[in-house]
């Protein structure tokens, strides 16, 4: 990476690193295997944004002061734009890759918006990436800022569709309970 300011790479290290915390607190916690989400520091740079998802996979260092990274078992999909184009990174894990062609999944996020795979790493160590980019279309109204959010959609309903993650409609049907221990606190006399 050349011509990158230094201070500005490490903006997306550190949000990259941060995430990949996030994230493995949510799979750890709720079992998930594969998200999407956005990160707002590449602001549409795709070296930017591999490198921001290299630091989101990245191994925790047990010694540093923060913890940063850890996700690189969980299946993404990051998002970032600039005025002119939405791009995206794919990354899915070796043992995952069963369940989930990064490919196929990357080609079925961009398909929405015309967008298209400018390059998939058939391996790069711990799993396979895919790079994705839509094109701003202004004639038709389609701006990377406001597919963004839908894009991040399409990606989860992909997952959604494989059975790899929960779908919040199958809730709808399960009448509502209490959380148990609620009733405790109806029964205090003051």
């Amino acid at each position: 990476m050349t011509n990158v300011d230094p201070k500005r790479l490490a903006k997306v290290v550190k949000e990259g690193g941060k995430k990949g915390v996030e994230i493995e607190g949510w799979s750890d916690m709720g079992g998930l295997r594969f998200f999407a989400t956005t990160v707002d520091t590449p602001e549409g740079d795709m070296s930017l944004l591999v490198e921001c998802m290299t630091a989101m996979n990245a191994p925790v260092d047990a010694n540093a002061e923060e913890r940063k990274g850890g996700s690189g078992a969980v299946g993404k999909m990051i998002f970032s734009y600039d005025s002119d184009k939405l791009n995206a990174v794919g990354y899915v894990p070796k043992d995952l890759a069963d369940k989930v062609n990064v490919f196929e999944w990357m080609n079925h996020t961009m398909a929405a918006y015309n967008g298209k795979i400018i390059c998939a790493d058939p391996d790069v160590g711990t799993g396979y990436i895919c790079k994705g980019q839509m094109e701003a279309d202004k004639g038709n109204g389609v701006f990377p800022a406001k597919v963004r959010d839908v894009a991040v959609k399409t990606s989860i309903q992909y997952l959604i569709n494989k059975g790899v993650f929960p779908d919040d409609d199958e809730d709808e049907d399960e009448s509502e309970e209490e959380a148990m221990g609620d009733d405790f606190f109806e029964n205090l006399e003051t």
